[in-house]
């Protein structure tokens, strides 16, 4: 019976070492998911060597794992009120701050960040776990505050792309030595106060009515220039017809100068030659071609003293008279 007792005790305890051996190797174990990192605490410390994703083991009851999140992590400034978060998203209300004239200013505004794995431990050990509230959202509400307070309200609106720009450079300059990365800081919005609003809006509409009389002052200069243009075109249109009525008045005049001189050379030179054509016998032989046969009834001559006509009678004449007379002044 004794025997029978211990077989049993032995076996119990066999079997209570077999439970705690599986427990142990079943605690032991952990898995890390992807997109974060597991760090290994042992009695308080922690370790350097950061665990990747994947089954890992540890010693049961002396080891711990604390898991930080390396995935990208988005912090939102929106509204007035807190939001509820969302996975690797921290809704929190816009950043309030004054300008340099104690204005208040709503400051809309985007920030994501990541975790580096590699220095998981570190994080840890500066800021713990709550991380964001320790050091991540205190440095942006200071960057934000620095950068605005240098500018009056009046400024803001219109220098919108060079604030955001330094805030995102003021913040990559913070996390830099960190445990963290700036991925982007995006400005999204300025909400200015009515007063500011009214100004700039007054401001704008003068600026835009000085553009409109500039553009007018600016058309009737064009104007100008396109009449003086057009009157400068048509005294170079009349000079040049001008011009040209005169080159053709100047061609014309040539033209019939010359046709003049060679009417003349032609008239000349046809005179020329009939001269040189007619000669003595020439004449002689036209009057014996126009010979009617009848004398000429009055001859006329001609001495020192004064004319001399004669009348010789025709065939027909049966008197056959004839008159001699004599020019006045003859004896």
């Amino acid at each position: 019976m004794m025997k029978q007792m211990k077989s049993v005790i032995w076996l119990g305890i066999l079997l209570l070492g077999m439970y705690l051996a599986v427990s142990a190797v079943l605690k032991g174990m952990y898995t890390i998911e992807s997109g974060t990192v597991g760090v290994l605490v042992s009695f308080g410390k922690f370790s350097e060597q950061v665990k990747p994703a994947g089954l890992h083991f540890k010693v049961p009851f002396i080891q711990q794992i604390r898991v930080v999140d390396a995935k990208l992590q988005t912090a939102n400034y929106v509204g007035k009120e807190d939001a509820r978060d969302s996975d690797g998203v921290s809704n929190n209300p816009q950043i309030q701050i004054l300008d340099n004239k104690s204005l208040p200013i709503g400051i809309d505004l985007t920030v994501q960040y990541v975790a580096i794995p590699e220095l998981a431990s570190q994080l840890l050990e500066q800021y713990g776990e709550n991380y964001f509230m320790k050091f991540i959202n205190p440095v942006i509400r200071n960057v934000v505050r620095d950068v605005i307070g240098k500018y009056q309200a009046e400024e803001i609106a219109q220098k919108r792309a060079e604030i955001g720009q330094e805030i995102e450079v003021q913040l990559t300059r913070e996390f830099e030595g960190k445990p963290f990365r700036l991925e982007n800081a995006g400005l999204r919005n300025i909400e200015l106060p009515q007063i500011v609003l009214d100004k700039i809006k007054e401001v704008q509409l003068a600026k835009q009515e000085e553009q409109r009389l500039g553009m007018i002052e600016q058309q009737a200069k064009k104007n100008q220039e396109i009449k003086t243009i057009e009157a400068n075109t048509r005294l170079i249109e009349v000079t040049t017809q001008a011009k040209a009525d005169a080159e053709k008045k100047r061609i014309e005049a040539d033209a019939s100068a010359y046709q003049i001189t060679a009417e003349a050379k032609a008239r000349s030179e046809a005179n020329r030659l009939m001269a040189q054509s007619i000669t003595r016998e020439l004449i002689d032989y036209l009057a014996v071609q126009q010979w009617d046969g009848r004398y000429p009834q009055t001859l006329m001559g001609s001495n020192s003293q004064g004319g001399l006509i004669l009348s010789l009678p025709n065939s027909s004449d049966s008197t056959g008279s004839k008159t001699v007379s004599k020019s006045e002044g003859s004896e």
